[in-house]
């Protein structure tokens, strides 16, 4: 009896472990091959076989656009904390915390529309052949990438 305990027990952990090895593999081997960085341009150089002209363009869009969105992320933050300490009081003012709800949701859309005004810029650089490979990418990072896991994989 005591050896089938402990022959349950070994086995237990084993299938735990390979379980648990095998779902590891499967998450970090989705999470490598659907994110690449389209805003890292020695990457997307070699990946569309960018000119230095055209390197050298895009990564002054690039620039640009992380310091428009490190705004965006700042305006957000800074609301969401808002609306935590908001939260946080024994009396909320539905008013502040509507209006902190409000300049996130602001933030979002204007992150968003900078995003869709850089990948236009980029594209506008680039050559027919290039365009199709950068419109395939986007299309890629966007439909793998939903936030908060709200993504719909089958559509």
């Amino acid at each position: 009896m005591k050896k089938t305990l402990i022959a349950l027990a070994v086995l237990t952990v084993f299938v735990s472990s390979l379980s648990y090895g095998v779902a590891s593999w499967c998450v970090h081997r989705s999470v490598s091959r659907g994110m690449a960085d389209l805003n890292d341009t020695p990457w997307l150089r070699r990946e569309l076989n960018l000119t230095d002209a055209q390197s050298a363009a895009i990564d002054k869009l690039n620039q640009e656009f992380r310091a428009k969105v490190n705004h965006c992320c700042d305006t957000h933050c800074d609301a969401r904390f808002a609306l935590g300490a908001e939260l946080a009081k024994p009396q909320l003012d539905l008013t502040r915390a509507n209006a902190c709800v409000d300049r996130m949701a602001a933030a979002q859309v204007d992150s968003e529309r900078a995003t869709l005004d850089h990948i236009l810029r980029v594209r506008a650089l680039l050559t027919p052949d290039q365009q199709q490979r950068y419109a395939a990418l986007v299309s890629q990072q966007i439909c793998a990438a939903g936030p908060l896991g709200m993504h719909h994989p089958t559509q």
